[in-house]
């Protein structure tokens, strides 16, 4: 009988001035620098309006200018506290429901038309409702936030029930385990993965609502800042706000991506992501 043997691959080529993180950081920052020099050569030749839209350079006065305000860092203050509660409200609400939802058919087919529904709703569309009802008030960015954004994690972590190993599944019940039992150490560690990644999902919608309620319902925060800016007629202003909220999205990527290899370190893409 012949023996097959798999010859290892060899591992790619690295430079050793050059490791693979910073060449990818390096990559990026090229990227970035090749954006704002196009954007900075459009407004000039006159491709761009420049009535309308500020030149990179002095966006980036503005936004450097800004920083140096206390006021700035209040707005940013405002924006986080109303993100931090709208998601936290979201989690507290959609990882418990998911899970009871998950664990159960009968309510998986039952609830599956009304959350289809809902979810479908513009979350924007509830701003002039939520005005009416609790006026230009943190609560009602809260509010809006934690309608918007609690499906991607609620829907997320159904999926992660519905994706636990049915062979780990009968296992775990034939050692006759409680519910509890079987809920923490099968369900949940299964189910984490989806989770995280529904969190991360529902933290940028969270952002991007956040700011929209500040902007279209003046709102303290980053939103109402950027409304002013535009109706002062301060372009430069306005998109430097516009590259702050940019930042945000962009570091709130990385803070999820990095949480995400430390909580799940067994998840398959963060397996690859190690190798």
């Amino acid at each position: 009988m012949t023996t097959l043997t798999r010859t290892p691959r060899p591992p790619a080529a690295t430079s050793p001035w050059f490791p693979l993180p910073q060449r990818r950081l390096a990559t990026r920052a090229v990227v970035v620098v090749a954006a704002l020099a196009g954007w900075q050569l459009a407004v000039q030749s006159g491709l761009l309006p420049s009535s309308s839209i500020p030149t990179a350079t002095q966006s980036l006065s503005a936004l450097a200018s800004m920083t140096t305000t206390p006021e700035f860092w209040m707005t940013l203050g405002q924006t986080a506290v109303g993100w931090v509660a709208g998601l936290a409200l979201c989690v507290v609400l959609a990882v418990p429901v998911g899970l009871l939802i998950g664990t159960s058919g009968f309510l998986t087919r039952s609830t599956r038309l009304m959350f289809d529904f809902l979810r479908t709703i513009p979350a924007v569309a509830l701003t002039p409702v939520l005005l009416l009802i609790l006026g230009s008030t943190m609560e009602m960015k809260v509010l809006l936030v934690v309608f918007g954004a609690c499906w991607p994690l609620l829907t997320s972590t159904v999926d992660g029930v519905h994706n636990v190993d049915p062979v780990a599944a009968d296992t775990v019940r034939s050692l006759r385990l409680s519910r509890f039992d079987r809920m923490t150490q099968l369900v949940l560690p299964s189910a984490l993965p989806f989770v995280v990644t529904g969190l991360r999902t529902s933290a940028a919608i969270a952002l991007m609502l956040t700011t929209a309620a500040e902007y279209l319902g003046s709102a303290p925060g980053l939103g109402k800042s950027l409304g002013i800016a535009q109706q002062a007629g301060g372009v430069d202003v306005m998109f430097a706000w516009l590259m702050v909220a940019g930042l945000l999205g962009v570091a709130l990527n990385v803070v999820f991506l990095h949480l995400e290899r430390r909580v799940i370190p067994w998840s398959p893409a963060n397996r690859e992501t190690v190798k």
